[in-house]
């Protein structure tokens, strides 16, 4: 029998790492479910109590009556929303970096902590950080180990001119439609190719991932952007083959129609620059002087080490307009930072993937559960009221998963023991924060360790009043207009993202209308904050 289909990505931010992924969880439904009990139970758990931090983080702001000035994209209000990573110094917890601001205050990265058990509720665990800790961690020692990798100068192109979660929930909310385009991109890239700073700390994050990686990367079946993007049938076919897993010619062909060129990040919308995902694009960007900061801090030589070659002299009589910008005010000694709004300017300064040490970032280090990474937020006070909130729902969350999993899951009949046992001890605490939505997770759960017969409609008619709260938040700004949109289709169902929430559409339901509320009602529909947490009901389901 075939071995169930465990697979972990790393790759550093902007080298093919979401298109990596987004390929192999195509190839989950070829191969074994990789689920065992516990996790399952864990899974349908979280996919009610998952948001619990995030709600009690926007309830802080809300009482400050900021909630609609809030930003906190949709992908990271649920548990593992975010870049994640394995705590240094403690394997068994891992972090999740959360992006949130509050327009003309300014921002703060919060990361929380919980047990790593938490990663496989995504089909693929991923991570950019640490290739060598994952190779070694014995947790993940039978994990099928992919990374991603990309000429590192076409890295830092595209980190210059992406656009982080928070200003593309800011440009969702307040900025007019027809200013949003490739015009507002390049004045914010001025700013990050004139302040040679801001590059430098760029290329000094990146290099020593690299150089870590190319210390592990016998150990993981590597993806160049490039192939994929150049010849991706082939390519394709070769990740699957990887794992033992026999792709077709036509399957690839369909896959790659479905991922080419499209945004992947779901409600962040702007990850994806149009026009860009071009091979070699960066020669029309970037200038020598770039090239040369790239070189003293050795991305040259991990560039050859990659097959990649030496960084190429660009010829300056043939640089493009843009370049001739950057160029002239480099050579001036001048850094650009006109732009039309300056909430949208704070915002889309890189919170992460930065060695930001010249920068006026506060770091206030680690609680116990929370950590407030970097912050530039004004009101000091409300960060510490927001933080206390945080680390006490983080806290909260964590003493009952540690709970649930210090006891044995491997029968139904023990699942379902522990799970009355667990319902009783924190029905009091945790329950009490939301008692409809607490005693869904354990119908849910009880149903997952039963194995998983279909939701009944009531079920769903329950869990979505419980959630109305975190899709209220999630709605676009007044008077947007938002089409549901198909993200894919799994074991009889389509996955449909609309206004902030993805939904599990049976297919032998027909056309459905999610904005009537009749719709919302039917049998069989799932629903959740994230694909992921969809995908394993549905497979739960079935």
């Amino acid at each position: 029998m075939p071995a169930p289909f465990k697979p972990l990505v790393v790759g550093a931010p902007r080298s093919g790492f979401a298109l990596l992924a987004s390929v192999l969880i195509h190839f989950v439904p070829l191969a074994p479910p990789k689920l065992v009990l516990r996790q399952r139970v864990l899974n349908a758990l979280m996919r009610h109590l998952g948001d619990h931090v995030s709600a009690a983080i926007v309830s802080a702001f809300a009482r400050r009556g900021l909630g609609n000035d809030l930003l906190y994209n949709a992908n990271f209000r649920y548990v593992t929303g975010g870049p994640k990573w394995l705590k240094a110094g403690d394997p068994g917890t891992a972090c999740f970096r959360k992006y949130i601001g509050v327009r003309g205050m300014g921002d703060f990265t919060l990361v929380t902590s919980h047990p790593r058990e938490l990663l496989d509720m995504d089909e693929v665990v991923h991570s950019h950080s640490d290739p060598g800790q994952w190779l070694s961690h014995p947790g993940y020692r039978d994990y099928v180990k992919y990374a991603s990798v990309r000429n590192p100068i076409g890295i830092l192109n595209s980190a210059v001119f992406s656009l982080n979660a928070l200003a593309s929930e800011y440009i969702q909310k307040f900025v007019p439609p027809e200013l949003d385009n490739h015009s507002l991109r390049e004045q914010l890239a001025l700013y990050k190719f004139t302040d040679l700073d801001f590059f430098e700390g760029l290329v000094r994050f990146l290099a020593p991932h690299l150089r870590e990686f190319l210390r592990h990367r016998d150990g993981f079946v590597v993806m160049r952007w490039e192939e994929l993007i150049t010849a991706p049938v082939p390519t394709i076919r070769r990740l699957g083959e990887a794992a033992g897993i026999q792709v077709s010619e036509a399957f690839a062909r369909d896959l790659w129609a479905k991922l080419d060129h499209v945004n992947l990040t779901q409600a962040h919308k702007h990850n994806y620059r149009r026009g860009a995902g071009v091979v070699g694009d960066w020669k029309k960007w970037v200038v020598n002087e770039h090239l040369e900061i790239a070189r003293r801090h050795g991305l040259e030589e991990i560039a050859e080490a990659l097959g990649y070659g030496a960084f190429e002299r660009l010829d300056e009589s043939r640089y493009a307009p843009f370049q001739k910008q950057v160029a002239g005010l480099i050579q001036r000694g001048e850094v650009h930072r006109e732009f039309f709004d300056r909430d949208l300017f704070t915002f889309a300064f890189n919170k992460s993937n930065l060695i930001s040490d010249k920068f006026p970032f506060r770091r206030p280090g680690w609680r116990r559960h929370t950590q407030i990474e970097r912050s530039i937020f004004q009101d000091e006070a409300l960060e510490r009221d927001v933080w206390d909130v945080a680390e006490n729902a983080t806290g909260e969350l964590n003493a009952f998963l540690r709970d649930f999993l210090d006891a044995a899951c491997d029968s139904q009949a023990a699942a379902l023991r522990h799970l009355g046992t667990l319902r009783r001890r924190h029905e009091a605490g945790l329950g009490a924060r939301d008692p409809v939505r607490f005693a869904e997770a354990f119908r849910a759960a009880e149903q997952a360790a039963r194995g998983g017969a279909s939701l009944p409609a009531r079920v769903v008619s329950f869990a979505r009043r419980a959630l109305g709260r975190l899709r209220r938040a999630a709605l676009p700004a007044a008077g947007a207009v938002e089409a549901p949109r198909l993200v894919e289709s799994l074991k009889g169902y389509d996955i449909v993202f609309y206004k902030g929430v993805y939904y599990g559409l049976p297919q032998s339901l027909g056309p459905v209308r999610l904005d009537s509320h009749e719709a919302r009602r039917l049998p069989g529909v799932i629903d959740g904050t994230t694909p992921e947490s969809v995908r394993d009901a549905i497979v739960e389901s079935h």
